[in-house]
């Protein structure tokens, strides 16, 4: 389906940013719009790209994790993913995430989707690949700020995980109800 373009909505032009702060993994930036004063100060948090990974294995099994995410303070089941290095492309950073959060690899990647995480305050994208035949290929290797536990879980029993909010992180379940209305 084709949408028309807005009529009555345009496109700031003369955008300039302004580093405020940066905090390795994210920057935040002032922005400035020279074609069109605002009348407040806007601010942007930088990120780079991410990527996803739906790793299904032989089994019918996709391969998931738990871990602790410092926002929330909670534990989170999700599929595995991580950034996108500088010089990196998404489907490599895919497969380094999923070789190192689990241990699992995968001779086959598709991309599934591409979204933008929140374009209100920030520019990044988040890759989602779907990586068949996945297995277990070695041991994990976590960065320094990452503790996860690896589960199999049916592919039949996705979908109650996400209608119980077991799996809630936003782009993990866009993902995987992307992948569920596709492929299974």
């Amino acid at each position: 389906m084709a949408l028309a373009k807005p009529q009555a909505v345009r496109k700031l032009g003369g955008r300039r940013s302004h580093l405020v702060a940066d905090h390795g993994v994210f920057r935040v930036e002032r922005l400035v719009y020279e074609e069109h004063p605002l009348p407040r100060d806007v601010f942007v948090f930088a990120c780079p790209d991410w990527c996803n990974v739906l790793a299904e294995t032989e089994a019918g099994e996709i391969v998931l994790v738990w871990q602790y995410r410092f926002g929330t303070d909670e534990l989170s089941l999700e599929i595995p993913g991580g950034v996108v290095d500088p010089g990196e492309s998404p489907e490599a950073a895919a497969r380094r995430e999923l070789r190192e959060e689990t241990g699992y690899e995968a001779a086959s990647f598709e991309l599934v989707s591409v979204v933008e995480p929140n374009p209100a305050l920030q520019g990044n994208r988040c890759f989602t690949f779907l990586a068949r035949g996945a297995r277990l290929a070695g041991a994990t290797a976590f960065d320094e700020l990452e503790d996860l536990e690896t589960v199999l879980v049916p592919k039949a029993e996705i979908a109650a995980l996400l209608d119980g909010g077991t799996i809630a992180h936003a782009l993990v379940v866009t993902a995987l109800e992307r992948y569920l209305r596709k492929h299974v």
